[in-house]
């Protein structure tokens, strides 16, 4: 997968097939996260060898269940992928951390990679979680979706993903940004489209304001509002072009638009 590291051309010839662009994702210009003070973030590693490395981020919904982006998990095979709970630096082992393999990865049926459309999967694990002060869900927003963050408002969105935008690499800490929401129409205007052509759906938000940003790696985090136990997911990091462009704001899946997919598929 590609997402922020995406050259103009290849933009172009995205407009030019109507498909939107994709994101490797990482947080820049954020900051590190007090330890353990978002617990219901984990990362989605891949194993290489013996080795498992960060391969993108998730939120917990129960002991049993993680909510992604499709984006990440769509053409991993489970053999290869483990959720690590109670997690901050990725450098360091604390103890406080519970590795759990995963049992099985459910992206939405329709996700489509070309439009990022339904960039929402469910990953169950194979042993449950336990809970903790360091391991908690993260609480779904209402039904309504007028009830999602209003243009303008500030959210908080978080990862393990890159800190600059060229050669990067992970964080090794957990890191978090603010960023105010952007209206659909003026996000789907940015990246060239109009009334009659779509870039940003109906199950999309936006954010952005050409500093901090999400990119490489933070794929499948959270946009929340508060923090803690009381943290309410808003949106999950999708797609973008480049890392803190001005010009271009953040997409995320739109989690109100999926609570009745999440619902029949939690298990």
């Amino acid at each position: 997968m590609m997402k922020h590291s995406i050259l103009v051309t290849l933009f172009a010839c995205v407009l030019a097939v109507g498909a939107a662009p994709s994101r490797d994702n990482k947080i820049i210009n954020g900051g590190e996260v007090v330890p353990y003070s978002l617990p219901f973030v984990v990362t989605i590693q891949t194993k290489t060898g013996n080795t498992f490395t960060h391969l993108c981020a998730g939120s917990i919904l129960d002991e049993s269940t993680i909510l992604t982006s499709a984006g990440c998990v769509a053409n991993q095979a489970t053999r290869n992928l483990q959720v690590v709970a109670s997690e901050h630096s990725l450098g360091t082992i604390s103890g406080e951390e519970q590795n759990r393999l995963v049992a099985s990865i459910l992206p939405n049926a329709a996700y489509d990679a070309n439009t990022n459309e339904r960039d929402i999967a469910i990953v169950k694990l194979s042993t449950p979680l336990v809970y903790t002060s360091k391991v908690a869900p993260v609480v779904l927003p209402p039904p309504l979706s007028e009830l999602d963050p209003p243009a303008g408002l500030d959210v908080t969105i978080a990862g393990w993903g890159d800190t600059v935008e060229v050669n990067g690499t992970s964080s090794d800490v957990l890191i978090s940004a603010t960023v105010p929401i952007v209206a659909d129409d003026v996000c789907n205007l940015a990246y060239g489209g109009n009334e009659n052509s779509t870039i940003v759906f109906p199950d999309m938000m936006c954010t952005g304001n050409g500093n901090a940003d999400a990119c490489n790696r933070d794929l499948g985090g959270p946009l929340f509002t508060g923090t803690g136990a009381e943290a309410v997911i808003h949106g999950i990091i999708s797609w973008g072009i480049g890392c803190g462009a001005s010009s271009y704001p953040d997409a995320y899946t739109q989690v109100s638009y999926f609570l009745d997919w999440i619902a029949a598929n939690r298990g």
